[in-house]
């Protein structure tokens, strides 16, 4: 049971080292979709999505 936890564990952190990769770089569907969200969200900021506090 631990050893899955722990791979599944290693797996998100790698997922995640990647994607920062990919937006640093802003390449790749993720990046577009952040810079698509951040227009929107400066166009009009009550269509934002996610809360910024």
């Amino acid at each position: 049971m631990t050893q899955t936890h722990d791979t599944a564990v290693r797996d998100r952190i790698r997922a995640l080292r990647r994607a920062r990769r990919y937006i640093r770089a802003n390449e790749g569907s993720l990046a577009r979709l952040l810079n698509t969200y951040e227009r929107i969200a400066q166009l009009d900021p009550t269509r934002r999505f996610w809360a910024e506090q």
